[in-house]
């Protein structure tokens, strides 16, 4: 990415595809884009000692998505030895990219680097379309090998390059029990540069939970530099709990998605 004016420049794909979506001045999201960008630099440096790895698709000198992974034992809510695990695969969201192949064409040369450094690759997937799909690796010869149920199924996925112990969701352990505010839905968010989207995600969370007054309660948590502590006491370090109640796909849902929770909890 470079630096124009003090500021990161952002794919106008996803720009003018968020703003679409969520009803949103096009100039916020490009500048909360570009704040969040500079969040995701930060934290692929403090995963690059840790064996962060990525790899970029191009169409002629143009970036049009990637996949990134990094090993498993780094990984707090899984648990594996001798395997990478894949954090995210992303194609710029334009026609003249998407369904092409590209997708396909990251997970094989990743897979080809994942050789020379593990026994397998694994995944945590979802049967949702919304964000890795399941169906996408299974086409591709991933196997499920554990899965956990909550407002969308999640499953963990394991290409084996020889043999490796499967990996499995972690039961996590924590002493956190939320004390319930009389009157109030206690709403706490969990975000991290992990994706440039996360930080106008949240704030658009927060604009809608202002439309319920004094009736919601909001917390933020940041897990950029403390990810290990907040997954000690909460359970995860990522998403939103209703009174507690973990909810991943609160950030990033529609605002009618985000009413209908709300009032469910009242």
């Amino acid at each position: 990415m470079e630096r124009q004016r003090n500021r990161i420049s952002v794919c106008e794909e996803w720009v003018k595809r968020f703003a679409k979506n969520n009803d949103v001045n096009i100039e916020r999201v490009r500048e909360d884009f570009s704040k969040g960008a500079e969040l995701r630099i930060d934290w692929i440096k403090k995963w690059l000692p840790l064996g962060y790895r990525a790899k970029i698709a191009y169409q002629q000198e143009r970036p049009i998505g990637f996949i990134d992974y990094l090993p498993i034992e780094t990984q707090k809510g899984i648990s594996g030895q001798d395997i990478t695990l894949i954090n995210c695969i992303n194609i710029i969201p334009n026609s003249s990219y998407r369904g092409k192949g590209y997708g396909k064409l990251l997970l094989e040369e990743a897979e080809i680097d994942v050789k020379k450094l593990s026994k397998g690759v694994a995944v945590i997937a979802h049967n949702h379309p919304r964000w890795m799909p399941a169906s996408f690796f299974t086409k591709r010869g991933y196997k499920v090998v554990d899965e956990r149920d909550g407002e969308i199924k999640e499953m963990v996925m394991l290409k084996a390059f020889c043999p490796v112990g499967p990996p499995k969701f972690i039961k996590q352990k924590y002493d956190y029990k939320p004390k319930p505010v009389s009157g109030k839905v206690v709403v706490e968010i969990f975000w991290s540069g992990v994706c440039p989207h996360n930080l106008l995600s949240v704030k658009l969370l927060k604009d809608v939970l202002s439309e319920f007054g004094n009736k919601v309660l909001i917390k933020e948590v940041a897990t950029n530099d403390l990810p290990s502590d907040v997954i000690k006491k909460y359970g995860h370090g990522y998403g939103v709990n209703i009174n507690g109640k973990p909810n991943f796909w609160l950030l990033g849902a529609s605002r009618d998605e985000i009413h209908q929770e709300i009032e469910s909890n009242l």
